[in-house]
């Protein structure tokens, strides 16, 4: 396990003990991904993270480093899985042609985090943030679920609310974090460090339906 809960000591049992008959408060933990079947883990009532440690890319890397300016600014799409590819290609535009391998590598990394979303939130659209500005102080996101996806650059430091076990995962990682609609949501901040940082966001998005007069 890769974040256990806080320790429960007999001071503060006191707080926890159920009132009225109710239920005993939920320990919950962020878990390592050894398996694809452990992203569904996000639902149990236990767990509250899940994340994935990986090795670099070495095509992605080679992308980066022949990479444009504009490939490192931000981003903010909001589009189906369907669109996915063609908004990518768009806002990571290439000077050479001997590049779109490469990009293809990265594009088709990033589908892939997208489907994984996708299992575990059954939403229609979602919101991509590209080289977005991110927390720098402990902070649960508003959202149902948050994917954090860094390549270089960042630092995803996380913890249970209000503990003193943290825990960072640096590039190349994947995080999907329960946010605020749930109970326990994880803290988390982030850390930037060296040149044209690379990283994204993905969380569900929901358009505000137009109510007749």
């Amino acid at each position: 396990m890769t974040l256990r809960p806080s320790v429960v000591s007999p001071q503060s049992m006191k707080n926890l003990r159920p009132r009225n008959g109710g239920a005993q408060p939920q320990k919950r933990m962020v878990i390592d991904c050894r398996h694809e079947s452990h992203w569904k883990a996000i639902h149990d009532v236990q767990v509250n993270g899940v994340v994935l440690r990986r090795r670099p890319i070495r095509a992605i890397e080679t992308f980066f480093n022949n990479a444009l300016e504009d490939v490192f600014k931000v981003k903010d799409l909001v589009c189906a899985q369907s669109r996915l590819r063609s908004e990518l290609i768009k806002c990571l535009p290439i000077a050479d042609d001997a590049d779109d391998l490469r990009r293809k590598f990265l594009i088709n990394d990033i589908a892939n985090w997208m489907r994984v979303m996708i299992t575990q939130s059954r939403s229609r659209d979602y919101r991509i943030r590209v080289c977005d500005a991110l927390p720098t102080d402990f902070q649960s996101d508003p959202t149902a679920l948050k994917m954090i996806i860094s390549y270089r650059g960042l630092d995803v430091t996380f913890r249970q609310p209000k503990d003193s076990d943290e825990r960072t995962v640096s590039p190349y990682g994947v995080m999907l974090f329960r946010g605020k609609s749930y109970e326990g949501p994880v803290e988390w901040r982030t850390k930037t460090s060296g040149e044209q940082p690379f990283y994204l966001t993905i969380e569900p998005h929901s358009k505000r339906r137009r109510i007749g007069i």
